[in-house]
C-alpha cells in the first residue's frame, strides 16, 4: 500500500545527514563527459538518498523519499544523465543493460514496523534524441494477486529492489530479466525473477510467459522463506543460468509455511534455452569449475591448531 499522503508533501524538509551509502549502485554504460553542461548534483541525491533509508521516523523517511523523487526528476533531465556514472552514488541500485537503452534507478523505503515501500524510476531517451524523460511506476498489491501469472502494463510493477539484469534478445523481442529482493514483513523475505521488456509503442511491459517449470509457463518467479535466512538468486554467465538455493521447510508438517523455509543446500537453476527460461532441479552448483586434488586437500597445520570442542577425561 502506498503511505505517501497529500499532507507529507507540505512539510518542511528533514536535514540530511552523513553521506554514507548502504545500497549498491551498478552502472553498465560508459562515461561520456558533456560540456559546458552542468553536472549532476550527486551530492544532493545521495543526501536524500541516505536520509530515506536512515531517518529514525516513518514520516522523515516519506517527506524525503519526495523530495529525492523531485530532485530526480530534475537532475535526470540534463543531457548527461544518460551516460553519468553515478559512481557517488550509494544508496540506490543504478542498473543500466548492455545495449543501454534505459536506466533503472530504484530503492526502498523501511519502516519501523519491519515493512517496506519501494520506488523505481525508469529514464530513457527520447525519440533517439540527447533529451531523456524518468517515468516513475506505480506500485501493486502482489498480496491481492497470483505473482507469477499476471502481466502489467501503464507504468505498473510489483514492487522489490532489483539487483542484478539479464539482457537476452530473441528474434522478435528483447528481454531483460532483473533479479529483485523484496523485504516482505519481520517473517518472511521474498526474491522474484522479473521480466521487463518494451512493446512497439515503447510502453513498459512486466512479465511474459517465458518461465517452463514443467508443464506450467509462468509469466515471473517468486520465492518466499524465512526473514531470519538468506536465499541465494545470481545469474551465473559462464553457464548462461540464474541459479538458485532450493528452498525447504525443517519437516513436511510446515509445507506451506514460508517462514519456515530456508535453503537446504542443494541448488536449483533456470537454464536459457529457445527463448526461455528453463527450470532444472538438483543442479551442480560448480558446473564448468575445473578442480584438482589440491583442492580438495587438508592443511594439517590448520588442523593441528583447532581446539577441540569436547574433550572427555
Amino acid at each position: 500500500m502506498n503511505r505517501i499522503t497529500t499532507s507529507l508533501l507540505l512539510a518542511l524538509l528533514i536535514p540530511v545527514g552523513i553521506l554514507i551509502g548502504t545500497a549498491q549502485t551498478q552502472v553498465g554504460l560508459k562515461t561520456v563527459e558533456v560540456q559546458g553542461e552542468k553536472q549532476i548534483d550527486e551530492k544532493a541525491i545521495e543526501a536524500l538518498a541516505f536520509q530515506v533509508l536512515n531517518a529514525e521516523k516513518d514520516e522523515e523517511r516519506l517527506i524525503a523519499n519526495e523530495e529525492l523523487k523531485a530532485i530526480l526528476k530534475n537532475e535526470l533531465s540534463k543531457e548527461s544523465a544518460f551516460r553519468f556514472p553515478f559512481s557517488g552514488i550509494k544508496s540506490i541500485s543504478i542498473l543500466t543493460p548492455p545495449d543501454s537503452a534505459f536506466r533503472i534507478f530504484n530503492w526502498n523505503i523501511p519502516f519501523n514496523d519491519g515493512t517496506y515501500d519501494y520506488e523505481c524510476g525508469i529514464l530513457k531517451q527520447v525519440d533517439n534524441t540527447t533529451a531523456t524523460s524518468l517515468e516513475f511506476l506505480s506500485p501493486i498489491n502482489a498480496d491481492s494477486v497470483d505473482a507469477q501469472k499476471i502481466t502489467t502494463a501503464h507504468k505498473q510493477w510489483l514492487p522489490g529492489l532489483f539487483y542484478e539484469l539479464i539482457e537476452k534478445e530473441t528474434t522478435l523481442q528483447t528481454y531483460y530479466t532483473l533479479l529483485a529482493w523484496e523485504g516482505n514483513d519481520r517473517l518472511t523475505t521474498k526474491k522474484r525473477i522479473e521480466l521487463l521488456w518494451f512493446d512497439q509503442e515503447g510502453a513498459i511491459r512486466f512479465g511474459a510467459p517465458i518461465f517452463e517449470v514443467g508443464n506450467q509457463k509462468l509469466n515471473r518467479v517468486q520465492y518466499e522463506f524465512s526473514a531470519q535466512n538468506i536465499m541465494e538468486l545470481t545469474f551465473d554467465e559462464k553457464n548462461n543460468r540464474i541459479l538458485l538455493d532450493h528452498l525447504s521447510p525443517p519437516n513436511s508438517s510446515l509445507k506451506g509455511i514460508y517462514e519456515y523455509y530456508g535453503a537446504d543446500l542443494s541448488y536449483d537453476a533456470y537454464y536459457w534455452e529457445k527463448n526461455k527460461w528453463v527450470y532444472q532441479a538438483d543442479v551442480d552448483a560448480d558446473e564448468g569449475i575445473k578442480k584438482s586434488k589440491k583442492d580438495f586437500k587438508l592443511d594439517e597445520e590448520i588442523i593441528l591448531e583447532q581446539e577441540d570442542i569436547y574433550s572427555p577425561k
